[in-house]
Protein backbone atom coordinates (compact mmCIF):
# COMPACT_ATOMS: atom_id res chain seq x y z
CA UNK A 1 0.00 0.00 0.00
CA UNK A 2 2.67 2.32 0.96
CA UNK A 3 4.27 1.69 -2.40
CA UNK A 4 1.49 1.70 -4.58
CA UNK A 5 0.40 5.36 -2.76
CA UNK A 6 3.89 6.08 -3.39
CA UNK A 7 3.55 6.11 -6.99
CA UNK A 8 0.45 7.43 -7.49
CA UNK A 9 0.55 10.36 -4.91
CA UNK A 10 4.26 10.98 -4.70
CA UNK A 11 6.27 11.04 -0.99
CA UNK A 12 3.64 12.62 1.33
CA UNK A 13 1.08 9.75 0.76
CA UNK A 14 3.75 7.08 0.87
CA UNK A 15 4.77 8.02 4.32
CA UNK A 16 0.83 8.21 5.76
CA UNK A 17 0.76 5.02 4.59
CA UNK A 18 3.88 3.86 6.56
CA UNK A 19 2.34 5.19 9.97
CA UNK A 20 -0.22 2.25 10.59
CA UNK A 21 2.73 -0.09 11.05
CA UNK A 22 2.98 1.53 14.32
CA UNK A 23 0.08 0.68 15.77
CA UNK A 24 -0.02 -2.87 14.70
CA UNK A 25 -0.41 -5.03 17.80
CA UNK A 26 0.53 -8.54 16.65
CA UNK A 27 4.51 -8.05 17.33
CA UNK A 28 5.57 -10.61 14.97
CA UNK A 29 3.46 -8.94 12.40
CA UNK A 30 4.60 -5.75 13.03
CA UNK A 31 8.00 -6.73 12.78
CA UNK A 32 7.92 -8.44 9.80
CA UNK A 33 6.50 -6.18 7.42
CA UNK A 34 8.73 -4.25 8.83
CA UNK A 35 11.67 -5.78 7.90
CA UNK A 36 9.88 -6.21 4.22
CA UNK A 37 9.16 -2.87 3.73
CA UNK A 38 12.32 -1.68 5.33
CA UNK A 39 13.78 -3.87 2.62
CA UNK A 40 12.16 -3.39 -0.81
CA UNK A 41 11.92 0.69 -0.08
CA UNK A 42 15.90 0.37 -0.09
CA UNK A 43 16.10 -1.57 -3.31
CA UNK A 44 13.94 1.31 -4.93
CA UNK A 45 16.52 3.87 -3.90
CA UNK A 46 18.30 4.33 -6.92
CA UNK A 47 15.18 5.82 -9.01
CA UNK A 48 15.54 9.15 -8.23
CA UNK A 49 13.06 10.42 -10.70
CA UNK A 50 9.19 8.81 -12.15
CA UNK A 51 7.23 6.84 -10.60
CA UNK A 52 9.32 5.90 -8.21
CA UNK A 53 11.17 9.15 -7.23
CA UNK A 54 8.96 9.29 -3.98
CA UNK A 55 11.51 6.20 -2.35
CA UNK A 56 14.71 8.61 -1.71
CA UNK A 57 13.10 10.48 1.25
CA UNK A 58 10.98 7.33 2.23
CA UNK A 59 14.08 5.76 3.16
CA UNK A 60 14.15 8.24 6.47
CA UNK A 61 10.86 7.98 7.40
CA UNK A 62 11.25 4.37 7.50
CA UNK A 63 14.38 4.04 9.17
CA UNK A 64 12.54 6.50 11.92
CA UNK A 65 9.81 4.48 12.28
CA UNK A 66 11.82 1.16 12.11
CA UNK A 67 13.83 3.37 15.68
CA UNK A 68 10.73 3.94 16.83
CA UNK A 69 9.34 0.20 16.90
CA UNK A 70 12.56 -1.59 17.62
CA UNK A 71 13.44 0.65 20.91
CA UNK A 72 10.54 -1.70 22.70
CA UNK A 73 13.21 -4.70 21.93
CA UNK A 74 15.98 -3.51 23.76
CA UNK A 75 17.85 -2.34 20.73
CA UNK A 76 21.12 -1.95 21.62
CA UNK A 77 21.56 -5.75 23.79
CA UNK A 78 23.86 -7.97 21.41
CA UNK A 79 23.31 -6.17 18.85
CA UNK A 80 26.64 -6.39 16.30
CA UNK A 81 25.77 -2.39 15.40
CA UNK A 82 28.00 -1.51 18.24
CA UNK A 83 30.99 -2.41 16.14
CA UNK A 84 30.28 0.11 13.55
CA UNK A 85 29.87 2.53 15.98
CA UNK A 86 33.71 3.80 16.53
CA UNK A 87 33.42 4.32 12.61
CA UNK A 88 30.08 6.73 13.23
CA UNK A 89 31.42 8.58 15.55
CA UNK A 90 34.86 9.44 14.20
CA UNK A 91 33.00 10.26 10.58
CA UNK A 92 30.24 12.41 12.45
CA UNK A 93 32.86 14.00 14.30
CA UNK A 94 35.11 14.44 11.52
CA UNK A 95 32.31 16.42 9.80
CA UNK A 96 31.76 18.20 12.50
CA UNK A 97 34.44 19.31 12.38
CA UNK A 98 35.38 20.15 8.98
CA UNK A 99 32.80 19.99 5.93
CA UNK A 100 31.30 23.11 4.33
CA UNK A 101 28.23 20.61 3.77
CA UNK A 102 26.32 21.13 7.46
CA UNK A 103 24.01 19.37 8.74
CA UNK A 104 22.59 17.11 6.08
CA UNK A 105 26.65 15.50 5.79
CA UNK A 106 26.24 15.45 9.78
CA UNK A 107 23.63 13.01 9.19
CA UNK A 108 25.52 10.46 6.61
CA UNK A 109 27.94 10.13 9.62
CA UNK A 110 25.01 9.38 12.25
CA UNK A 111 23.49 6.88 9.85
CA UNK A 112 25.66 4.70 9.84
CA UNK A 113 25.15 3.23 13.06
CA UNK A 114 21.13 3.62 12.89
CA UNK A 115 20.67 1.43 10.05
CA UNK A 116 23.09 -1.15 10.91
CA UNK A 117 21.26 -1.31 14.25
CA UNK A 118 17.92 -1.76 12.78
CA UNK A 119 18.87 -4.19 10.36
CA UNK A 120 20.71 -6.27 13.05
CA UNK A 121 18.00 -6.25 15.47
CA UNK A 122 15.31 -7.34 12.84
CA UNK A 123 17.55 -10.04 12.23
CA UNK A 124 18.35 -10.89 15.71
CA UNK A 125 14.32 -11.09 16.53
CA UNK A 126 13.61 -12.68 13.21
CA UNK A 127 15.91 -15.24 13.79
CA UNK A 128 15.24 -16.26 17.41
CA UNK A 129 11.79 -16.26 16.76
CA UNK A 130 11.62 -18.43 14.28
CA UNK A 131 14.39 -19.00 11.93
CA UNK A 132 12.92 -21.12 9.36
CA UNK A 133 10.06 -18.81 8.82
CA UNK A 134 12.23 -15.77 8.66
CA UNK A 135 14.63 -17.31 5.89
CA UNK A 136 11.38 -17.58 3.67
CA UNK A 137 9.90 -14.12 4.38
CA UNK A 138 13.36 -13.36 2.82
CA UNK A 139 13.21 -15.39 0.08
CA UNK A 140 9.63 -14.40 -0.44
CA UNK A 141 10.62 -10.66 -0.82
CA UNK A 142 13.67 -10.74 -2.94
CA UNK A 143 11.97 -13.31 -5.31
CA UNK A 144 8.92 -10.57 -5.21
CA UNK A 145 11.48 -7.86 -6.24
CA UNK A 146 13.32 -9.42 -8.91
CA UNK A 147 10.00 -11.04 -10.53
CA UNK A 148 8.96 -7.22 -10.58
CA UNK A 149 12.01 -6.58 -12.58
CA UNK A 150 11.79 -9.24 -14.84
CA UNK A 151 7.92 -7.78 -15.66
CA UNK A 152 9.30 -4.61 -16.15
CA UNK A 153 11.84 -5.84 -18.75
CA UNK A 154 9.24 -7.66 -20.72
CA UNK A 155 6.73 -4.65 -20.41
CA UNK A 156 7.93 -1.25 -18.93
CA UNK A 157 5.10 0.07 -17.43
CA UNK A 158 7.31 2.22 -15.19
CA UNK A 159 8.83 4.39 -18.14
CA UNK A 160 12.33 3.86 -19.61
CA UNK A 161 14.02 0.83 -18.19
CA UNK A 162 17.20 1.22 -20.17
CA UNK A 163 19.99 3.57 -20.65
CA UNK A 164 22.62 2.62 -23.92
CA UNK A 165 21.03 -1.25 -24.39
CA UNK A 166 21.85 -1.84 -20.41
CA UNK A 167 18.45 -2.55 -18.20
CA UNK A 168 18.37 -0.26 -14.84
CA UNK A 169 15.11 -2.21 -13.77
CA UNK A 170 13.43 -0.82 -10.72
CA UNK A 171 16.89 1.07 -9.22
CA UNK A 172 16.93 3.14 -12.36
CA UNK A 173 20.60 2.34 -12.68
CA UNK A 174 22.18 -0.31 -14.44
CA UNK A 175 24.97 -0.92 -11.70
CA UNK A 176 22.66 -0.46 -8.80
CA UNK A 177 20.49 -3.42 -9.95
CA UNK A 178 23.67 -5.47 -10.48
CA UNK A 179 25.07 -5.06 -7.15
CA UNK A 180 21.65 -5.43 -5.35
CA UNK A 181 21.54 -8.79 -7.66
CA UNK A 182 24.94 -9.54 -6.37
CA UNK A 183 24.53 -9.13 -2.70
CA UNK A 184 21.18 -10.73 -3.00
CA UNK A 185 23.33 -13.87 -4.80
CA UNK A 186 25.42 -13.95 -1.67
CA UNK A 187 22.28 -13.78 0.67
CA UNK A 188 20.55 -16.57 -1.07
CA UNK A 189 23.79 -18.80 -1.09
CA UNK A 190 23.94 -18.43 2.54
CA UNK A 191 20.27 -18.87 3.16
CA UNK A 192 21.42 -22.54 1.33
CA UNK A 193 23.40 -23.49 2.80
CA UNK A 194 21.34 -23.23 6.08
CA UNK A 195 19.17 -25.81 5.12
CA UNK A 196 16.16 -24.44 7.33
CA UNK A 197 13.89 -22.84 4.51
CA UNK A 198 10.89 -24.53 2.73
CA UNK A 199 12.25 -24.06 -0.57
CA UNK A 200 14.37 -26.73 -2.68
CA UNK A 201 17.58 -27.09 -3.62
CA UNK A 202 16.39 -27.24 -7.58
CA UNK A 203 14.57 -23.25 -6.29
CA UNK A 204 17.88 -22.09 -5.19
CA UNK A 205 19.68 -23.18 -8.30
CA UNK A 206 16.83 -21.45 -10.66
CA UNK A 207 16.63 -17.72 -8.41
CA UNK A 208 20.84 -18.11 -8.56
CA UNK A 209 20.36 -18.30 -12.19
CA UNK A 210 17.79 -15.95 -12.39
CA UNK A 211 19.96 -13.00 -10.23
CA UNK A 212 22.96 -13.97 -12.98
CA UNK A 213 20.85 -13.29 -15.95
CA UNK A 214 19.81 -9.86 -14.53
CA UNK A 215 23.28 -9.04 -13.86
CA UNK A 216 24.37 -9.89 -17.07
CA UNK A 217 21.55 -7.95 -19.05
CA UNK A 218 23.00 -4.83 -16.97
CA UNK A 219 26.15 -5.16 -18.18
CA UNK A 220 27.88 -4.26 -14.89
CA UNK A 221 31.23 -5.60 -15.46
CA UNK A 222 32.11 -5.17 -11.34
CA UNK A 223 28.83 -6.98 -10.67
CA UNK A 224 30.25 -9.87 -13.21
CA UNK A 225 33.36 -10.49 -11.80
CA UNK A 226 32.34 -9.70 -8.32
CA UNK A 227 30.40 -12.98 -8.80
CA UNK A 228 32.78 -15.05 -10.35
CA UNK A 229 35.53 -13.88 -7.62
CA UNK A 230 32.44 -14.83 -5.13
CA UNK A 231 32.02 -18.41 -6.54
CA UNK A 232 35.80 -19.28 -7.39
CA UNK A 233 36.63 -18.56 -3.23
CA UNK A 234 34.04 -20.75 -2.08
CA UNK A 235 34.84 -23.65 -5.03
CA UNK A 236 38.94 -22.93 -3.66
CA UNK A 237 38.04 -23.10 -0.05
CA UNK A 238 35.45 -26.04 -0.27
CA UNK A 239 37.28 -27.89 -2.55
CA UNK A 240 41.22 -26.83 -1.54
CA UNK A 241 42.20 -29.42 -5.07
CA UNK A 242 41.67 -27.10 -6.85
CA UNK A 243 43.62 -24.41 -5.64
CA UNK A 244 46.84 -26.26 -6.86
CA UNK A 245 45.30 -26.17 -10.42
CA UNK A 246 44.58 -22.64 -10.44
CA UNK A 247 47.83 -21.71 -9.05
CA UNK A 248 49.22 -23.81 -11.98
CA UNK A 249 47.00 -21.77 -14.94
CA UNK A 250 47.78 -17.61 -12.98
CA UNK A 251 51.71 -19.01 -13.51
CA UNK A 252 50.97 -20.15 -16.92
CA UNK A 253 48.64 -17.50 -18.05
CA UNK A 254 51.09 -14.93 -16.43
CA UNK A 255 53.90 -16.55 -18.21
CA UNK A 256 51.26 -16.56 -21.85
CA UNK A 257 50.42 -12.76 -21.07
CA UNK A 258 53.79 -11.17 -22.40
CA UNK A 259 52.74 -12.68 -25.63
CA UNK A 260 49.04 -12.58 -25.87
CA UNK A 261 46.68 -9.64 -25.59
CA UNK A 262 43.98 -10.16 -23.07
CA UNK A 263 41.20 -8.09 -25.38
CA UNK A 264 42.01 -9.96 -28.45
CA UNK A 265 41.54 -12.85 -26.26
CA UNK A 266 38.20 -11.60 -25.04
CA UNK A 267 37.39 -9.96 -28.75
CA UNK A 268 38.18 -13.70 -30.37
CA UNK A 269 35.27 -15.41 -28.04
CA UNK A 270 32.66 -12.52 -29.29
CA UNK A 271 32.56 -10.81 -25.59
CA UNK A 272 33.76 -7.85 -26.72
CA UNK A 273 30.66 -5.63 -26.92
CA UNK A 274 29.42 -7.08 -23.63
CA UNK A 275 32.28 -6.30 -21.51
CA UNK A 276 33.22 -3.14 -23.23
CA UNK A 277 36.72 -3.99 -23.46
CA UNK A 278 37.62 -0.32 -24.94
CA UNK A 279 36.89 1.31 -21.55
CA UNK A 280 38.49 -1.12 -19.21
CA UNK A 281 42.03 0.15 -19.66
CA UNK A 282 40.55 3.36 -18.18
CA UNK A 283 38.01 1.75 -16.19
CA UNK A 284 35.54 3.36 -18.19
CA UNK A 285 37.37 6.91 -17.37
CA UNK A 286 36.94 6.18 -13.55
CA UNK A 287 41.06 6.45 -13.40
CA UNK A 288 41.36 9.73 -14.76
CA UNK A 289 38.79 10.94 -11.70
CA UNK A 290 40.93 8.10 -9.28
CA UNK A 291 44.28 10.67 -9.89
CA UNK A 292 42.57 13.66 -8.95
CA UNK A 293 41.07 12.37 -6.12
CA UNK A 294 44.27 11.06 -4.72
CA UNK A 295 46.08 14.28 -5.44
CA UNK A 296 42.86 16.11 -2.82
CA UNK A 297 43.67 13.26 -0.21
CA UNK A 298 46.87 14.34 -0.23
CA UNK A 299 45.56 17.97 1.27
CA UNK A 300 44.28 16.12 4.67
CA UNK A 301 45.33 12.50 4.33
CA UNK A 302 44.56 11.75 8.18
CA UNK A 303 40.86 13.10 8.82
CA UNK A 304 39.59 13.84 5.37
CA UNK A 305 36.90 16.44 4.97
CA UNK A 306 33.76 14.98 5.93
CA UNK A 307 31.02 12.70 4.97
CA UNK A 308 29.62 13.96 1.23
CA UNK A 309 33.06 15.86 0.70
CA UNK A 310 33.98 13.35 -2.13
CA UNK A 311 31.02 14.35 -3.89
CA UNK A 312 31.55 17.88 -3.27
CA UNK A 313 34.59 17.66 -4.27
CA UNK A 314 34.37 16.12 -7.69
CA UNK A 315 31.38 18.33 -8.73
CA UNK A 316 33.48 21.40 -7.80
CA UNK A 317 36.51 20.33 -9.91
CA UNK A 318 34.59 19.16 -12.69
CA UNK A 319 32.52 22.38 -12.68
CA UNK A 320 35.91 24.68 -12.73
CA UNK A 321 38.19 22.40 -15.29
CA UNK A 322 35.88 20.30 -16.88
CA UNK A 323 32.63 22.28 -18.01
CA UNK A 324 28.73 21.54 -17.93
CA UNK A 325 29.34 19.17 -20.72
CA UNK A 326 31.67 16.38 -19.28
CA UNK A 327 31.64 12.62 -19.40
CA UNK A 328 29.53 10.70 -16.80
CA UNK A 329 32.54 9.56 -15.19
CA UNK A 330 33.27 13.32 -14.05
CA UNK A 331 29.92 12.88 -11.62
CA UNK A 332 31.46 10.63 -9.11
CA UNK A 333 34.69 9.02 -7.47
CA UNK A 334 33.43 5.57 -8.51
CA UNK A 335 36.28 4.26 -5.55
CA UNK A 336 34.67 3.62 -2.18
CA UNK A 337 38.35 3.40 -0.89
CA UNK A 338 39.32 6.78 -2.27
CA UNK A 339 35.62 8.42 -1.35
CA UNK A 340 36.16 7.48 2.58
CA UNK A 341 39.86 8.51 2.30
CA UNK A 342 38.70 12.20 1.21
CA UNK A 343 35.73 12.32 3.97
CA UNK A 344 37.46 10.66 6.53
CA UNK A 345 41.21 10.23 5.88
CA UNK A 346 43.11 6.96 6.72
CA UNK A 347 41.64 7.02 10.41
CA UNK A 348 38.11 6.70 9.59
CA UNK A 349 39.34 4.28 7.01
CA UNK A 350 41.10 2.01 10.10
CA UNK A 351 37.45 2.80 12.13
CA UNK A 352 35.41 1.11 9.25
CA UNK A 353 38.23 -1.96 8.67
CA UNK A 354 37.54 -2.39 12.66
CA UNK A 355 34.15 -3.35 11.61
CA UNK A 356 35.06 -5.76 8.91
CA UNK A 357 37.27 -7.72 10.90
CA UNK A 358 34.98 -8.27 13.80
CA UNK A 359 31.88 -9.43 11.02
CA UNK A 360 34.56 -11.75 9.58
CA UNK A 361 35.63 -12.70 13.12
CA UNK A 362 31.80 -13.17 14.42
CA UNK A 363 30.59 -14.77 10.99
CA UNK A 364 29.73 -18.73 11.73
CA UNK A 365 30.09 -19.40 8.07
CA UNK A 366 33.88 -19.93 7.56
CA UNK A 367 34.19 -20.81 3.99
CA UNK A 368 31.27 -18.11 2.86
CA UNK A 369 32.54 -15.16 5.10
CA UNK A 370 35.53 -14.79 3.31
CA UNK A 371 33.86 -14.90 -0.18
CA UNK A 372 31.52 -12.46 1.03
CA UNK A 373 34.50 -10.17 2.68
CA UNK A 374 36.31 -10.50 -1.13
CA UNK A 375 32.68 -10.05 -3.05
CA UNK A 376 32.61 -6.62 -1.09
CA UNK A 377 36.06 -5.34 -0.90
CA UNK A 378 36.21 -5.84 -5.09
CA UNK A 379 33.40 -4.52 -6.02
CA UNK A 380 34.06 -1.65 -4.09
CA UNK A 381 36.70 -0.92 -6.53
CA UNK A 382 34.75 0.94 -9.02
CA UNK A 383 31.53 2.05 -7.04
CA UNK A 384 31.64 3.88 -4.09
CA UNK A 385 29.05 2.13 -2.18
CA UNK A 386 30.75 2.04 1.20
CA UNK A 387 30.81 5.83 1.30
CA UNK A 388 27.20 5.59 2.32
CA UNK A 389 24.75 3.73 4.46
CA UNK A 390 21.50 5.22 3.32
CA UNK A 391 21.64 3.25 -0.14
CA UNK A 392 20.60 -0.19 -1.29
CA UNK A 393 23.71 -1.80 -0.28
CA UNK A 394 24.42 -1.30 2.74
CA UNK A 395 21.28 -3.14 4.47
CA UNK A 396 21.98 -5.98 2.43
CA UNK A 397 25.45 -6.47 3.57
CA UNK A 398 24.40 -5.68 7.23
CA UNK A 399 21.34 -8.45 6.46
CA UNK A 400 24.24 -11.12 4.90
CA UNK A 401 26.58 -10.48 8.19
CA UNK A 402 23.32 -10.56 10.39
CA UNK A 403 22.56 -13.88 8.40
CA UNK A 404 25.88 -15.22 9.02
CA UNK A 405 26.22 -14.46 12.92
CA UNK A 406 23.13 -15.03 14.33
CA UNK A 407 22.38 -18.77 14.48
CA UNK A 408 18.98 -19.99 15.68
CA UNK A 409 18.17 -20.69 18.32
CA UNK A 410 15.26 -22.14 21.01
CA UNK A 411 12.85 -20.27 20.13
CA UNK A 412 12.15 -16.62 22.62
CA UNK A 413 9.38 -14.91 23.76
CA UNK A 414 10.60 -11.10 22.42
CA UNK A 415 7.81 -11.50 19.86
Amino acid sequence: MAILGGMAGGFIVAAVLCLPLLFINNKVLKIETLFALFIIIFFLGDNFKGPLGFAPNLRFVILGISLIILIRFQLLKENEAKYILPFSIIATGITYAFSPLGVEAILRGVSYFLMALVVFKLVQLLVEHDAPRFYNLIVIVLAFYFCLNIIVFFIPFLGETHIKGRFMGLMGNPNGLAMVAMFSYAIIYVLKRLKQTSFSPLFFRGFKILLIGLIILTGSRTGLFSLVAYELIIRLLKYKFLLAIILVLITYIYGASATLSPQAIVESLGLSAYLRTESIEDASGRTEVWVVAVEEIKNQPWLGKGMLYDGYFINYYADRFIGENRARHWYGIWNSYLSLLLNVGIIGVLAFAFFWYKMYVHSQMKIIRLAFLILCLFSAISESWMAASMNAFMPLVFLCWGLQIYQPKVKTDKL
